[in-house]
């Protein structure tokens, strides 16, 4: 989104026949301001894969039947009601894993867009404003 901004920013000050050092001059703040990429943005994908992933084998080691003596029909079924609902049981605590873990990056993200995005925004709305204002009066 910064390169974006930088070279949309570079287009306009050609549009506006900037001499070149002006141009190279502002991107070189651009870059010397722009924050490097946040680790978190690939933190919460690989987690919430590792999470899935888990679940999962958690999921198919539970499904699978284990080798054993031949037991009558109704302890079969009784044991197959178990497993299904501990299989139940640990889906559910995954999906609340999940759930927490989705909530806990939106909360971080918003923090951070609301630090870090709209102090510049805030500013250069003053800017322009503080330009056309006086650019108007006399």
């Amino acid at each position: 989104m910064q390169e974006d901004l930088s070279q949309r920013l570079a287009r306009e000050l050609r549009k506006e026949t900037c001499p070149q050092r002006v141009i190279d001059d502002t991107l070189r703040k651009i870059a010397a301001e722009t924050p490097p990429p946040s680790r978190l943005r690939y933190v919460i994908p690989a987690a919430f894969a590792a999470i899935v992933l888990l679940s999962g084998l958690l999921l198919l080691s539970r499904s699978q039947p284990t080798g054993g003596s031949v037991t009558p029909q109704a302890e079969v079924a009784e044991l197959q009601s178990h497993d299904r609902k501990q299989v139940a049981r640990d889906a559910e605590t995954a999906l609340g894993l999940i759930g927490t873990v989705l909530l806990d990056a939106g909360a971080r993200s918003e923090t951070v867009v609301s630090d870090s995005a709209i102090p510049p925004l805030r500013h250069s709305f003053d800017t322009a404003r503080n330009k056309i204002i006086h650019h108007t009066q006399p």
